[in-house]
């Protein structure tokens, strides 16, 4: 429990350090606000397990040379949820020492900012997409 803490409370500061990056490829600023940051560890108001916040905070640093350097948009879905627009945008690079292939999922609620989301390694597991897919509607 004393690495998950010490990882939680490095990645926290790192993230609220971050503000702001930009995004070439979507020619807009995105944001890495608090709700960011809770959804890393309670996707829909239930705290994730241990190993998965452990996984998601490892992958943190990488969200911004996926978000700065990404060359297209993955995947766009637009849907409405609880009365507002919800855009959600799936940028894909491959990024860090390890060269690993990572999905950085960003949104926009109604007519506010892009903000950072979700960060992920890619994967071809249909039914861990599918899960993800419904977490990201849950809000």
């Amino acid at each position: 429990m004393g690495k998950y803490k010490e990882l939680l409370e490095e990645r926290k500061k790192w993230y609220k350090s971050v503000k702001e990056v930009k995004c070439l490829v979507l020619k807009e600023t995105v944001y890495f606000t608090s709700k960011g940051f809770h959804h890393l560890r309670y996707p829909s108001g239930k705290m994730r397990p241990i190993k998965e916040q452990l996984y998601k905070l490892g992958l943190l640093p990488l969200a911004i040379p996926v978000i700065k350097n990404a060359k297209k948009v993955e995947k766009y879905e637009k849907s409405f949820v609880k009365g507002k627009d919800i855009e959600l945008w799936v940028l894909k690079e491959v990024v860090g020492k390890q060269k690993t292939l990572v999905k950085v999922i960003l949104r926009r609620v109604g007519t506010g900012k892009i903000t950072f989301f979700s960060i992920m390694k890619q994967t071809k597991n249909k039914k861990l997409d599918l899960e993800i897919k419904k977490t990201l509607h849950k809000k």
